[in-house]
């Protein structure tokens, strides 16, 4: 069994380095640079209704949408080198640093759909991005892990980090920690009734998507290279 598990994480891992190696994307002076990975990928502006199609990479300004189509992905470089792919049929709003309880923050919105994130720390200091969907709020520090938001429901998982690395507000002011290796499920809606559940194992009906990725940081963390 665990050989081939390794066997799967390898062919993970040569498969995406096959498929991203051209992948170069950053945050410039005046937004952020979106890149398309694969499929239909389109800038949204915050004014305009039409989206830009993303042919190779587009600066864009930070109050705009990353819009992904049906078997499509995006990638996002954060400032600090982490990086945000945006999955298939996904939404996504970009945010500049915004002040929420009077702290400056990265922030994403997930309006609809799945992403896949890997946050560092940085030197001396934990990265500090938040994610909102319409369900919940979740505060990332140097990990990695999924977020899918569809409808009422929001669904996180750890794929790898510490136990404090993922806090998620959601509900009537709930909050949680999301543990390593955990897959959490809430249904309901920001200040109003919520439910929340807990299976271990990283599970989800759009998890398939990010699997490679997951396996290339796996295999980078086994030789050294990772967080």
């Amino acid at each position: 069994m665990q050989k081939m598990l390794n066997r799967i994480v390898c062919a993970g891992a040569i498969a995406l380095c096959a498929g991203l190696s051209f992948v170069h994307v950053a945050r410039g002076a005046e937004g952020f640079v979106v890149q398309r990975i694969s499929g239909q990928v389109s800038y949204q502006s915050m004014a305009g209704r039409n989206g830009a199609p993303i042919i190779g990479q587009l600066l864009v300004q930070p109050r705009g949408y990353a819009v992904t189509q049906a078997r499509s992905m995006a990638a996002i470089d954060l400032p600090d080198s982490s990086v945000v792919s945006v999955g298939a049929s996904s939404r996504v709003g970009l945010g500049a640093l915004d002040l929420i309880a009077g702290t400056s923050h990265e922030v994403m919105r997930i309006y609809d759909g799945a992403i896949h994130f890997s946050v560092r720390h940085p030197k001396g200091s934990h990265s500090n991005y938040v994610f909102i969907t319409p369900v919940s709020q979740i505060a990332v520090r140097g990990t990695e892990g999924i977020i899918v938001a569809r409808g009422d429901e929001t669904i996180i998982a750890c794929v790898h980090g510490s136990t404090n690395d993922i806090f998620v507000t959601y509900g009537a002011h709930q909050k949680m920690y999301v543990p390593d290796g955990m897959t959490v499920y809430i249904r309901g809606r920001v200040g109003g009734k919520a439910t929340m559940s807990m299976r271990p194992g990283i599970s989800g009906a759009e998890f398939g998507q990010f699997m490679p990725i997951v396996a290339r940081n796996h295999a980078m963390r086994m030789r050294g290279l990772g967080r």
